[in-house]
């Protein structure tokens, strides 16, 4: 790893060392080499996702192009600026605190470009409370012939899934060998409240009843959509008569009992799922799951 920190450029070299020294990380080389591949990792992150959502690179950006545009600074930070509108630019900076749960974010609907975004150099802005950024490391925009309210929606999952994505990453470096859950309802909730200026208790009430809705619908027989996810609807098992099977611990002989018809949950996937799923990377070691369920 060594060898790894040594190819960096010496502006993020120094920014690793700093943040060595304020991670709350024992000091010394393992842990410098540990936030160099969470770096590594974070930037690996972001051009996959706008890889995905076929998000081009750019050197430089002008004030007055009307484009999306995602920004990753030196010190880590996502910034994600929509579409120029008459009333404004959709405006998200989030700033990932090494132990956080949940992303700082700062956000607005009227943001300005204060000049040209250029790689390697503070960006400026205006209408926001974040009215200069640190150095900028990577900008991803959009090919012109993308529709403009495309380019938005597109952002805007990439935003979400950077920033939850960063708070993970920097949670395994953290908590090295814990298995880590991130996606609790605790911290979604905290995650949608912030995102939208909204309470926890709001944002967590709707919630429910949104989940309310969903399993009310699905019980009453419906098939329910669930959004980009897919669907969810009831099916039915058929009867099963008893048999003999084995023990799997000593064995021996076991009987199981016969079951009536029941009714099970199924969640079939949409196609937009699958395919995003399918473009994940399998790592080695990951035992197949033979319980895949196309509903």
């Amino acid at each position: 790893m060594k060898s790894t920190f040594a190819q960096l450029p010496p502006r993020i070299q120094r920014h690793l060392e700093s943040v060595t020294e304020s991670s709350g990380l024992p000091p010394g080389e393992e842990s410098l080499a540990r936030l160099t591949t969470n770096w590594l990792d974070k930037r690996a992150m972001v051009e996959a996702q706008a890889t995905a959502l076929e998000m081009i690179d750019a050197d430089r950006l002008e004030a007055d192009d009307p484009r999306a545009v995602l920004l990753l600074t030196y010190s880590g930070s996502l910034i994600a600026v929509g579409i120029n509108r008459p009333a404004g630019r959709w405006f998200e900076y989030a700033s990932i605190a090494l132990r956080a749960d949940v992303p700082e974010l700062v956000r607005s609907n009227r943001a300005a470009l204060d000049g040209p975004i250029v790689r390697d150099e503070p960006a400026s802005f205006t209408g926001c409370d974040i009215t200069r950024s640190s150095d900028i490391l990577t900008i991803r925009t959009f090919a012109p012939d993308v529709a403009p309210d495309e380019q938005e929606r597109r952002l805007r999952e990439a935003t979400i899934f950077l920033t939850n994505g960063f708070v993970k990453l920097n949670q395994t470096l953290t908590q090295p060998g814990v298995d880590v859950e991130h996606f609790t309802m605790r911290s979604m909730v905290q995650y949608v409240a912030r995102k939208n200026d909204v309470t926890q208790a709001v944002a967590k009430q709707v919630i429910d009843d949104y989940l309310q809705m969903v399993e009310a619908g699905a019980l009453l027989g419906e098939r329910v959509p669930l959004g980009r996810l897919g669907r969810l609807s009831l099916g039915i098992r058929a009867a099963q008569q008893a048999r003999v099977g084995r023990n799997p611990a000593t064995g021996e002989p076991l009987t199981i009992p016969a079951k009536p018809a029941t009714a099970v949950p199924r969640f079939g996937a949409s196609s937009a799922l699958k395919t995003r799923a399918a473009a994940l990377p399998v790592h080695e070691g990951v035992k197949p799951d033979d319980t895949e369920s196309d509903g």
